[in-house]
């Protein structure tokens, strides 16, 4: 009995030191206290840089999927002691990820806002969507067996180290196992320099095997023994990680529910019913579903042979003016692809219509002039809403639309009140729908909120699923199902017609 009051006493000192890990104040920038991590090591490894100002924090995590760090749920806790009660979906407070970047201040990598939580449904583990994927970057495999006492795990974190408050590299530790026991992990540095400090939170416990590198846990405690700030006489590094092998069915179904990267939605067969064409997460291939005019949609059909590797935001209408739905896609690389549609399930090639492309967060298409051809809108990342007439070939130069749409994070448009004139419907931040009518001359009225609970919804697009010469909208869930709302004619929406995710 004494040696289980003695234990629980160790916990509890250290969970203390958890809190304090944290949250943090400032920038910090990288990792575990030992030597600086190799760049090969270090790649799937994701800074988290959570919230603005003073109150900021910095935390670590692994890139588990190309859309998903999973990290320690207390980055994400207003009290760090209890992750638990941390809440699905959009974070409180902006979050950025960086992956793959040798030191802060580099470049190269991915760097993406964080847009969704999932938290774990036991253990200090939740699992945080990036906005766009990070291609070309190799994700960390789950182990699917615990940490054997006696082994020798590498932790890669972005925590401050024994002289520095923010070191200019991701640094790495040697830490070797006690015990697996439960959802946790108890470690020690294998030497005194080898010790998890504030910034570390999240940082990934990795073991070599023969088939390769894999993630084994997740640091969530430490004592912090030697790192700089903390008291003279602590010397131990003592820490515990939460295990990831008893939560493997849960990553990938997490992770399993993003099957769309992007979506957008028009008559692309010209059967006169709205079908689906989405970026798939597996292969990276664009297909279309094609609509039954009443809210369902049938088998993927591929569109064109090439991959889509790097797009960010997809947008669809008739941009040429020959009846056909084409489609527009802006890249990683700032430029904006147009390809047009064959009007049966394809396209006929591709162009570079525009460039500098990389500081605009949401993209909407329609005809926003009345000139029978595809125009453009888009929101710049400092909120302005800027909009781009179409000439049939490519874009005039963008003018100032209005201002104010920096908490808006969902986009899309169309004739949602039948006057005309296309609108934009638009997903605040706090899940609230707005409606802004259109003036037929790219600017809009002032928005109006017309409902609520859209927090859920992570892509949105206009399309006339049923045939009824009215807007409707079709939305992904994060859960992976497709939401077929249908247009009343008067800018709301009757009942969605709800489809499955599709089976993976």
């Amino acid at each position: 009995m004494s040696r289980i009051h003695t234990r629980l006493a160790v916990l509890t000192t250290v969970v203390a030191a958890a809190a304090s890990s944290a949250v943090l104040t400032g920038i910090p920038a990288t990792a575990a206290s030992g030597p600086a991590a190799s760049a090969d090591s270090q790649a799937s490894v994701a800074r988290l840089h959570i919230g603005e100002g003073d109150t900021s924090r910095s935390c670590s995590g692994a890139l588990v999927d190309r859309q998903w760090v999973l990290t320690a749920a207390a980055c994400f806790a207003n009290n760090p002691a209890t992750p638990t009660q941390i809440a699905a979906g959009k974070p409180a407070f902006k979050t950025t990820a960086s992956i793959g970047r040798s030191s802060v201040t580099g470049t190269g990598g991915h760097v993406a806002e964080v847009a969704e939580l999932v938290p774990s449904p036991s253990g200090d583990l939740v699992m945080a969507r990036m906005a766009t994927p990070a291609t070309g970057i190799t994700s960390l495999t789950v182990a699917a067996s615990p940490a054997d006492e006696g082994d020798t795990l590498q932790a890669i974190g972005f925590g401050r180290t024994k002289t520095e408050w923010v070191p200019g590299a991701a640094h790495s530790a040697a830490m070797k196992v006690g015990a697996a026991s439960g959802t946790d992990v108890t470690l020690t540095g294998v030497t005194a320099n080898d010790v998890l400090c504030k910034g570390d939170t999240g940082a990934p416990l990795l073991r070599e095997t023969e088939e390769g590198v894999e993630l084994v846990g997740i640091a969530t405690r430490s004592r912090q023994g030697g790192c700089l700030g903390e008291t003279e006489t602590e010397t131990r590094t003592d820490a515990i990680a939460t295990r990831t092998d008893d939560m493997a069915d849960w990553i990938a179904t997490t992770a399993g529910r993003s099957w769309a990267l992007l979506m957008t939605a028009e008559d692309f067969n010209s059967d006169k019913k709205a079908d689906l064409l989405t970026i798939d997460a597996a292969d990276d291939f664009l297909y279309a579903q094609p609509g039954d005019g009443k809210g369902k949609f049938g088998k993927p059909v591929k569109v064109s042979p090439g991959k889509w590797t790097g797009m960010r935001l997809l947008a669809a209408t008739d941009f040429t003016g020959d009846g056909k739905a084409d489609i527009l896609a802006a890249n990683t690389n700032g430029n904006l692809y147009l390809y047009p549609g064959n009007g049966k399930n394809g396209v006929t090639g591709s162009s570079v219509v525009a460039s500098g492309w990389g500081d605009i967060r949401l993209l909407a298409a329609a005809d926003f002039n009345g000139d029978k051809k595809g125009d453009l809108l888009a929101i710049h990342t400092n909120g302005n809403l800027f909009f781009y007439p179409g000439n049939g070939k490519n874009f005039t130069s963008g003018t100032a639309s209005s201002t104010g749409w920096t908490n808006m994070r969902l986009l899309s448009a169309g004739d949602f009140n039948r006057d005309g004139k296309s609108d934009i419907y638009a997903v605040h931040n706090s899940g609230d729908l707005y409606l802004s009518s259109g003036k037929g001359n790219g600017t809009f009225n002032t928005a109006s909120k017309t409902g609520g609970g859209w927090q859920n919804m992570r892509l949105i697009s206009e399309a006339d699923f049923n045939g009824d010469q009215k807007s409707d909208l079709i939305a992904i869930h994060t859960n992976g199902s497709i939401h077929a709302y249908p247009g009343n004619g008067n800018g709301g929406f009757n009942t969605p017609i709800v489809t499955p995710a599709p089976a993976t």
